[in-house]
C-alpha cells in the first residue's frame, strides 16, 4: 500500500467519525430548534483540531513504520489516480454547491417559521453548515475514489 493510499484511508475514517459527529450534532440542533452559532463555531474548530491531531501523527507514524517517505514524488499512476479523484470530487462539489444555492429559499422559509427569534441568523448558520457538509462530502468522495482507484489499478 502506497503512502498516498494510507493517507486516503486515514482521511476517510477520520472524516466519517469526526465530521460525522459534527454534522449529526448540527442537524440535531436544527431539529430541536436549539441553534447556537457560537457553540457550533467552537464545536467545528474542536472537531477540526481533533482531525488534524489524529491524521498528522498517524500519517507520520505510518510513513515511519513502513519506511516510506512522508510525501514522496508521485509517479505516473499516482498522478492519474489523483486526477480522476479530483475530477469526480470537483464535479460533485460544483453540483452540490448549486444545490445549496437552490435550497437557500427553502432554508430561509424554514428559518422564518422554526427560528422566529432570529431567522436571519438561523438561515446563515444552516447555509454555512450545508456548505461545510457538501465540501466535506466531496472531499470524502474524493478520498474514497482514490482508495478504489488504488485497489483497482495498483
Amino acid at each position: 500500500m502506497t503512502m498516498r493510499e494510507r493517507v486516503a484511508w486515514m482521511a476517510t475514517v477520520t472524516t466519517i467519525v469526526i465530521f460525522g459527529y459534527y454534522f449529526w450534532s448540527v442537524w440535531a440542533d436544527v431539529a430541536t430548534r436549539t441553534l447556537d452559532g457560537d457553540a457550533l463555531f467552537w464545536r467545528f474548530l474542536k472537531c477540526l483540531g481533533v482531525a488534524i491531531a489524529i491524521m498528522l501523527p498517524a500519517a507520520l507514524i505510518g510513513a515511519r513504520l513502513s519506511g516510506d517517505q512522508f510525501d514522496p514524488p508521485p509517479d505516473e499512476l499516482e498522478r492519474l489516480i489523483e486526477a480522476r479523484a479530483n475530477r469526480i470530487g470537483l464535479a460533485v462539489l460544483e453540483v452540490a454547491i448549486v444545490g445549496v444555492v437552490l435550497a437557500s429559499a427553502w432554508v430561509s422559509g424554514l428559518a422564518r417559521t422554526d427560528f422566529a427569534a432570529d431567522p436571519a441568523g438561523a438561515t446563515a448558520i444552516i447555509l454555512v453548515n450545508l456548505l461545510l457538509f457538501v465540501t466535506a462530502s466531496a472531499a470524502l468522495l474524493r478520498e474514497i475514489v482514490t482508495i478504489f482507484q488504488y485497489r483497482r489499478l495498483a
